[in-house]
């Protein structure tokens, strides 16, 4: 239980309006996605910090349990939000410059772009077999070698947000973590479309 000095301390850091972006939090039941923003509402009398989430959401954050960071009012235009999918995590929603080096950057490598589904295109490692990258999600009848990440598609020359409904489908279908072998994983044969 929190004192009334680190309460009062508590509201005096993340007023009403203060944009939050979660890192982690601790609840086994119905967690809020890492790297969601939101917004603070209000802090109560405990210090647990009301919020309204991006995703429209309202589950408050715990201080001493969730680890969370204020970021800036506005996100840079030329950032756009995903979502990553490493081999040994749930997917997490991440605001990315939309430029090929962070594309590069986050998949280790030189990036290959798959359809998937009608508005969304899956990056992962282009050579990521041939690099023995850990074996990932099945996605169709191959299996993802090392960490991807999914945007949006509008059929331009750039890539664009992912919305708060394909997050949602998205993230569900990725959520389980799944455990391929790497010869499993080799013996894959990839698709350029793929659906979800």
């Amino acid at each position: 239980m929190l004192k009334d000095k680190e309460v009062i301390k508590i509201k005096e850091m993340y007023p009403k309006g203060t944009r939050i972006k979660l890192e982690h939090m601790d609840d086994p039941l119905h967690p809020i996605l890492d790297g969601m923003l939101g917004t603070v509402d209000h802090v109560d009398d405990a210090g647990q910090i009301h919020m309204k989430w991006d995703n429209g959401r309202a589950l408050a954050i715990v201080p001493e349990v969730d680890s969370f960071s204020i970021v800036d009012e506005d996100i840079s235009k030329d950032m756009i939000r995903v979502l990553i999918i490493e081999a040994e995590n749930h997917p997490r929603i991440e605001n990315i410059h939309n430029d090929l080096k962070t594309m590069q950057d986050i998949v280790g490598g030189q990036i290959e772009e798959i359809g998937f589904g009608e508005d969304a295109v899956l990056i992962c490692n282009e050579e990521g077999k041939l690099m023995n990258l850990k074996a990932n999600r099945s996605v169709g009848n191959d299996i993802i070698a090392g960490t991807f990440f999914i945007a949006g598609d509008d059929g331009g020359e750039e890539l664009i947000s992912l919305t708060d409904e394909q997050i949602k489908e998205i993230t569900d279908r990725f959520y389980e973590i799944e455990e391929h072998t790497q010869e499993e994983m080799m013996s894959k044969i990839g698709f350029k479309i793929y659906g979800f």
